[in-house]
């Protein structure tokens, strides 16, 4: 990185951090709810270099190859163009507010996180600037605020009304482990998932339907509706017994996204007691039944999306795959599988073979392990 840095600044950094994506394992669309979620940090991660602006603006590089782009300090506290530097000007604005001043920082980014898959480069992207203005303006800030910080960036300056769960896998990862975290108190609880038997699949679909755009937010309002009819704060505290008590006056589908959450909070718990157990078959069936969830009752997946992971259970390697299903917001992006290592090339090829067979789509895959949150790298 420094090199880089040389390259399109003239100096060297004085302070480097990096942040994950994640690939979330279990628990989608409920973090909003004030449910639970199991994600992972990927091994994969964005890097930012940092170092004092001798020009008195802050000057950002989006990634190597991309020009720079100068911003005045005061600018850089309101959104503005272009898009990307809304992730950076939110972190500087809610670091302001927090009372930690960032004078004038050249910053380069680079990131190796997948983009538009549902890997979360976004919530990664946030996390690694914090962390790293934090060293730069030598304050110490609790990995929790750091994702509340993130969190606030997509809310206010990127207008996405996400969850939690992005910015705190990112932000609390630890290598060999995923992550138990209540969304209603932001308790955790560190799961091992460093059995060498077991990998990681993730399979982009490669396409990303436009109808996501509106419909995270409309999925978001029909889950609070359906706290407010059934008189609960959120559908956390909602069971299966009092959706069925208001099934009518729900209606066919805030009932249909109530049962999702509530059965997908039973789901992660079931996940997390099959992982400690190392029962893989069970955490399979979780992971299944998390997808026929979000397929029919959340509505968020799709014919691409649903082919993979119908695939995973057609492909003549069919029997190394524990359980597969999507993961992130939906409408296009990643399926998520436990594989048995020995097998997953072959897994991997038999899926994008069969994928490209029925429809039409050649795509990537990567195979993943629990990796390590936020860090500083390095620091002068």
């Amino acid at each position: 990185m420094t090199p880089y840095f040389i390259e399109y600044f003239g100096q060297e950094p004085t302070h480097v951090a990096a942040a994950p994506g994640r690939v979330n394992l279990i628990g989608e669309h409920t973090d909003y709810n004030n449910g639970f979620v199991m994600p992972m940090a990927l091994d994969n991660h964005c890097v930012v270099a940092v170092a004092p602006s001798p020009v008195g603006k802050h000057r950002f590089c989006g990634s190597l190859g991309d020009q720079i782009h100068e911003i005045a300090v005061e600018d850089a506290l309101v959104p503005g163009d272009p898009f990307w530097s809304n992730y950076v000007r939110g972190v500087l604005a809610n670091l302001h507010r927090r009372g930690v001043e960032i004078g004038p920082v050249d910053m380069l980014i680079d990131s190796n996180v997948p983009r538009g898959g549902g890997l979360s480069s976004s919530a990664a992207l946030e996390v690694s600037v914090c962390t790293a203005l934090a060293a730069f303006a030598g304050v110490e800030i609790d990995p929790k605020e750091v994702a509340l910080i993130g969190q606030a960036v997509e809310h206010e300056f990127v207008n996405v009304p996400c969850g939690i769960m992005d910015q705190f896998i990112s932000a609390n990862g630890k290598k060999g482990m995923a992550l138990k975290l209540d969304c209603a108190t932001l308790e955790y609880e560190l799961v091992p998932m460093n059995n060498e038997s077991v990998s990681v699949l993730v399979l982009d679909s490669a396409v990303k339907h436009s109808l996501a755009d509106g419909a995270y937010g409309q999925r978001r309002k029909q889950c609070e509706e359906a706290s407010a009819i059934m008189g609960v704060p959120s559908l956390r505290e909602a069971t299966l017994e009092l959706l069925e008590s208001f099934k009518e006056q729900l209606g066919d589908v805030r009932y249909r996204r109530a049962r999702h959450v509530i059965g997908e909070n039973a789901r992660v718990n079931a996940f997390a007691n099959a992982l400690a157990r190392g029962d893989w078959d069970e955490a399979g069936v979780a992971m299944r039944g998390s997808h026929a969830s979000l397929r029919d009752d959340y509505e968020v997946s799709c014919a691409e999306v649903d082919t993979l992971v119908s695939l995973c259970d057609r492909i003549p390697s069919a029997s190394s795959i524990y359980g597969a299903r999507m993961t992130g917001g939906g409408f296009g992006g990643c399926i998520v599988a436990l594989v048995k290592t020995e097998d997953v090339d072959k897994v991997a090829r038999e899926l994008l073979d069969g994928y490209c067979q029925e429809t039409g789509i050649e795509t990537t895959y990567l195979v993943t392990c629990a990796g390590e949150g936020a860090r500083v790298l390095y620091q002068a």
